[in-house]
């Protein structure tokens, strides 16, 4: 049976329901894809800080001298100073770093020194440090990234 030329396509309801379900799943995509990203960003601030203080802690030993990460929770920033965090002569040698986006964030940096505990770790010569922690956080999320950094090791650990 053969069928006349003009008969062949999609009824207006059809055309209608697909749409609907094409604007229904590309609603879905972009609240995950705004989800991802955020969780993106926040684990990528906390790998790029840790990455800071290992070439902080690499540069100390290489120049046979101490160096400096300053956190700065206020403003969300991080800064590397050539010289001890606790010594009044220190040279800024980059920053200050931004965290990734406005709502991921610096939260309750504590490095412990034999001057007393503040915001900053210091990486030794030796390769030793000042034992302390400093977390990464993102508003809308309970998840706290914390970089550890061992005193004796000078090891920057990520949890």
């Amino acid at each position: 049976m053969s069928h006349p030329d003009g008969d062949g396509g999609f009824t207006l309801i059809e055309v209608l329901v697909a749409i609907g379900l094409s604007g229904l799943m590309a609603a879905l995509a972009v609240g995950g894809y705004s989800s991802w990203a955020g969780s993106s960003a926040h684990v990528g601030t906390a790998r790029e800080v840790q990455t800071t203080m290992r070439q902080a802690q690499q540069q100390a030993v290489t120049e046979g001298r101490a160096t400096c990460v300053w956190f700065d929770a206020t403003s969300d920033t991080y800064t590397v100073y050539r010289g001890a965090c606790e010594a009044s002569t220190k040279t800024k040698l980059t920053g200050p770093h931004h965290t990734a986006s406005g709502e991921v964030g610096l939260a309750g940096p504590a490095f412990v020194s034999s001057a007393g505990t503040s915001a900053g770790v210091t990486f030794y010569a030796r390769g030793t440090a000042t034992h302390g922690e400093v977390g990464v956080t993102r508003s809308g999320s309970a998840k706290v990234y914390q970089l550890a950094v061992e005193g004796l090791t000078g090891r920057v650990t990520f949890a």
